[in-house]
């Protein structure tokens, strides 16, 4: 069986010191039907030098000035032509045989595939390897389940859902899941598929408020009824979820079985929830800031 032709686009902004390892992580798959495209935003470290040094296997790249990472995303997947589309952060990495073992599941399966992933530090003192729960509509709509570098999809699934939204630059890859979620099927992989790097300058990491203000954005207007509730109880409440969330830590750190229920009781804001809302959904909204 012939596998698919696969298309994966790597935008990159001064991320020289980690973009050589992405990229090896791609050529070094051997997939024989690979399209790969690099984005770079006109860096001014040694990213291009990087870049030139392996552009004879590069189907295409370029390195100048842009809106930001959705912008940079969108103008490589116009130059795509794969069956099967993804794209790959400078600071990830693929794991060997990625490529194959998705070119596999995704002929003739699902319209979008996501797996596992490692996730870890770069500056050690954390590594544990990130297992999303199998598709569930609600939950995918109160929080995003996937880890990016390890998800995959069909070219027929983009062009129904359209680009990524250029205005959104830090939840612009749950945006277009939810989005995609009406236009397809999703399906998750018990595979490890891709490694995820947080570091000192991660972009998720330094957001602040204004990468909170954009996921309340997105999840108060793609979200039902119920996933608006539970975001503008989250926004007007987050300090006191925080709070408690701080609280489940410390407790659990200390071997007490019931921190959960005690850690909520600690927080009187958190005692008589309003109908409908449901603690455990607050919970979920609230992990989509950031870490306490």
């Amino acid at each position: 069986m012939a596998l698919p032709r696969i298309t994966v686009v790597t935008p990159s902004f001064n991320q020289g010191q980690f973009l050589e390892q992405a990229i090896l992580s791609v050529l070094g798959q051997g997939y024989e039907n690979l399209e790969y495209i690099v984005i770079d935003g006109g860096s001014s470290d040694n990213s291009v030098d990087i870049i030139r040094r392996h552009e004879k296997k590069l189907s295409y790249w370029v390195s100048e000035k842009d809106g930001g990472q959705s912008e940079a995303i969108n103008k490589g997947f116009a130059h795509a032509t794969g069956d099967i589309l993804c794209w790959l952060n400078s600071d990830d990495f693929f794991l060997p045989g990625v490529l194959q073992s998705v070119g596999r599941e995704l002929h003739n399966g699902p319209d979008l595939i996501y797996g596992n992933c490692l996730s870890f530090s770069a500056e050690g003192g954390r590594c544990l390897v990130n297992r999303p729960p199998a598709y569930d509509q609600q939950l995918f709509g109160l929080k995003l389940c996937i880890v990016q570098p390890s998800s995959f999809w069909t070219r027929a699934l983009w062009e129904k859902t359209g680009s990524l939204s250029p205005e959104l630059h830090y939840a612009f890859d749950w945006e277009w899941y939810l989005r995609a979620a009406k236009n397809g099927n999703f399906r998750k992989s018990e595979v490890l598929y891709s490694a995820y790097r947080f570091h000192s300058a991660h972009k998720s990491g330094v957001g602040g408020d204004a990468r909170n203000r954009e996921i309340s954005k997105v999840a108060l207007e793609l979200g039902g009824e119920e996933v608006r509730s539970h975001y503008e109880f989250c926004l007007k409440y987050l300090n006191a979820l925080r709070q408690c969330e701080i609280w489940r830590l410390r407790l659990r750190g200390r071997g007490i079985a019931s921190a959960d229920h005690i850690a909520r009781w600690l927080v009187p804001t958190l005692w008589n929830l309003p109908p409908g809302i449901q603690f455990s959904k607050l919970r979920l909204c609230q992990g989509m800031f950031g870490n306490v």
